[in-house]
């Protein structure tokens, strides 16, 4: 039996001890804690990773601009979710996507150059269906908001889709400072049930993100 295997075995005998224990040991998020630590002590495990060609979430472009003093940028991205993924949701079993943007400038100390973080945006946004009808919605924990949506397919391009998004503040940049920008999308099998998650530690279907896509800007001196 490879490392994996007995992994799984380890944690479904787990997740059936946890089932038969009492109600008030059934420690809201316990059960994802425990796995979540086995995971990161257990040595040797081989956990399935996505390979170069097996993103199922891509970046197309960023842009970049300003408006109002603020740093702006528009971005596309392309969803392209394994239908185990899409049998789930149609099953009312949420998905929650993270979305991290980080900006960072080029400095140089005593001859060294190294980044430094100018700002980081990290934020939620679940993906799920409800109702007879099987309607969609998307609600982004940053800004509370919940759009409602007939067909997956405009749901996912809502959700692959920023229209200015704001960055950062203009006077908090630097003329002539270059700087680089960079955006990663990915799921969050962590807020998945408890047995999906175990299979996201063992197999690639449910382990998905996109590429770090990153792009260059310098702040011109008409910005400030």
């Amino acid at each position: 039996m490879n490392s994996a295997n007995a992994f799984a075995v380890l944690i479904s005998q787990i997740i059936y001890a946890f089932h038969r224990a009492p109600l008030s040991f059934k420690l809201k998020g316990l059960k994802k804690s425990l796995i979540k630590t086995l995971f990161m002590i257990l040595p040797g495990l081989v956990i399935a990773t996505p390979g170069l060609a097996d993103y199922e979430i891509e970046i197309l472009k960023v842009r970049d601009y300003q408006q109002n003093k603020q740093l702006l940028i528009d971005s596309e991205s392309r969803f392209n979710l394994p239908q185990e993924v899409i049998d789930a949701v149609h099953h009312e079993i949420p998905l929650s996507f993270n979305t991290r943007i980080e900006l960072t400038e080029r400095k140089s100390l005593l001859g060294f150059g190294y980044e430094r973080s100018r700002n980081i945006i990290e934020y939620r946004t679940d993906l799920y269906a409800y109702g007879v009808n099987r309607l969609y919605a998307l609600y982004n924990h940053r800004n509370k908001k919940t759009q409602t949506f007939i067909t997956i397919d405009e749901a996912l391009q809502t959700l692959a889709t920023l229209q200015a998004f704001p960055v950062a503040s203009l006077s908090e940049l630097h003329p002539e400072q270059r700087y680089t920008l960079r955006m990663r999308i990915s799921l969050d099998f962590w807020k998945l049930p408890t047995p999906l998650i175990l299979e996201a530690l063992t197999t690639s279907t449910w382990r998905l993100e996109s590429q770090w896509f990153e792009t260059s800007l310098q702040t011109p001196l008409s910005w400030q």
